[in-house]
């Protein structure tokens, strides 16, 4: 049987607004989102996720708050099986 790749990935570790409008805008202005997600994301946390449902087992190397956003983050990552 063949041993699963081993993959440490370095980088941006952030935390992304993604937000939902009703209808896209046409003049500029402000605009009250009707839903919105927040994710864990930067390349190297998408790579390692991304690799993980591969089947690889993946460490990520990367900088996180020590406050809410840091824990939610931490525990995304936690929750996608990457150490």
């Amino acid at each position: 049987m063949d041993k699963p790749v081993k993959l440490l990935s370095v980088g941006a570790f952030t935390l992304d607004t993604i937000l939902r409008l009703d209808t896209l805008p046409v003049h500029q202005g402000k605009f009250i989102a009707s839903d919105g997600v927040q994710i864990a994301s930067g390349m190297a946390t998408s790579a390692a996720c991304a690799a993980r449902r591969l089947g690889a087992e993946v460490s990520l190397w990367a900088s996180a708050g020590d406050d809410a956003v840091g824990d939610q983050l931490i525990a995304e990552i936690e929750a996608e099986g990457v150490d």
